[in-house]
């Protein structure tokens, strides 16, 4: 429950149709896959779970265009 980083932007991914973001975590809390729980300041200390993944959702060749 300890605090291990911070969000720094977020926006809904038009290929993945899910909600995306960067954020900047503890070197010791860096794990490809695991699962990090995000806490919303919502007023309701709702916790929304999160995977890491190795690179941003980023499609150069725009290969996973969706018609």
């Amino acid at each position: 429950r300890a605090q291990i980083g911070q969000i720094t932007s977020t926006t809904r991914s038009p290929i993945l149709g899910k909600t995306i973001a960067l954020a900047r975590l503890d070197v010791s809390a860096v794990e490809l896959g695991a699962t990090v729980e995000i806490g919303k300041l919502d007023g309701h200390q709702k916790r929304i779970k999160a995977t890491q993944v190795k690179t941003s959702h980023y499609d150069p060749t725009k290969a996973r265009v969706r018609a």
